[in-house]
């Protein structure tokens, strides 16, 4: 069974797809074995890998994909905006055992999104749609983005979810927040079921779920096919388990 063909059978099942959030400098391949051994997520992401002109694919983080150690579907995270960089790069992590290619159009770091990349990409959604096409064209396997809700207003998302849809993403991650709320309170479920409910494919909710009576209530009211965790489980190793249970 290859890795797509495993996501496709977790994403069958009835039960809510639980996915670790890739998060730079923490979820590396040493988190990944922790996770596992306490239960573990049903997909793995990526740190992101960076992507530019001069880029290559960090040794480090590939070392995630082909040392895998969970067993699980992993998912490689790309970040950047040049379009030709971003195409070989997916190519390029085609070449290994990955479920899916991710696009970041969420990180609210200042340094990222003040190159344009990451949640910084929200502010030109222009830009955006080209990178989903060039993007969709390059990768064969399944194709999924993990977003923000936009860059400094929540109607960004209302322009995005008609291009998920025009350029067949597989599967979408919302964090309900805007890129500059960071991670204040206020995190918009309501507007995450509302895009769930535009959307052909399956759609992940992320933000501020830490318990499983988190997760019940975020599941009930979103609508959405499963849960991204990331400082949940960071504090709690056992969440994943928690929330099966």
């Amino acid at each position: 069974m290859t890795p797509t063909e495993h996501l496709d059978q977790l994403l069958a099942r009835p039960e809510p797809l639980l996915a670790l959030a890739p998060m730079q400098d923490v979820t590396d391949l040493e988190f990944w074995r922790l996770v596992a051994r306490y239960g573990g997520a049903d997909v793995y992401y990526t740190e992101y890998f960076r992507v530019h002109p001069d880029s290559h694919l960090d040794k480090p983080i590939l070392a995630s994909i082909t040392q895998n150690p969970t067993g699980r579907p992993v998912i490689a995270q790309m970040i950047g905006n040049d379009i030709p960089s971003l195409v070989r790069s997916a190519k390029e992590l085609q070449q290994h055992e990955i479920a899916a290619v991710d696009l970041n159009l969420g990180c609210p770091a200042p340094i990222v999104y003040k190159k344009c990349a990451g949640g910084g990409l929200l502010r030109d959604v222009p830009r955006v749609e080209g990178i989903l096409a060039a993007l969709r064209e390059a990768i064969s396997i399944k194709f999924t983005v993990k977003t923000r809700l936009g860059f400094d207003d929540t109607e960004t998302l209302d322009a995005l979810v008609p291009l998920f849809v025009k350029h067949g993403v597989d599967l979408v991650t919302i964090h309900g927040r805007t890129v500059t709320q960071m991670y204040r309170d206020g995190v918009r479920y309501d507007l995450i079921g509302a895009a769930t409910a535009s959307l052909p494919c399956p759609v992940l909710a992320n933000g501020n779920v830490g318990s499983h009576a988190d997760a019940e209530a975020v599941m009930r009211e979103t609508g959405v096919h499963g849960l991204m965790l990331g400082r949940g489980a960071i504090r709690n190793p056992w969440l994943f388990d928690q929330i099966r249970q």
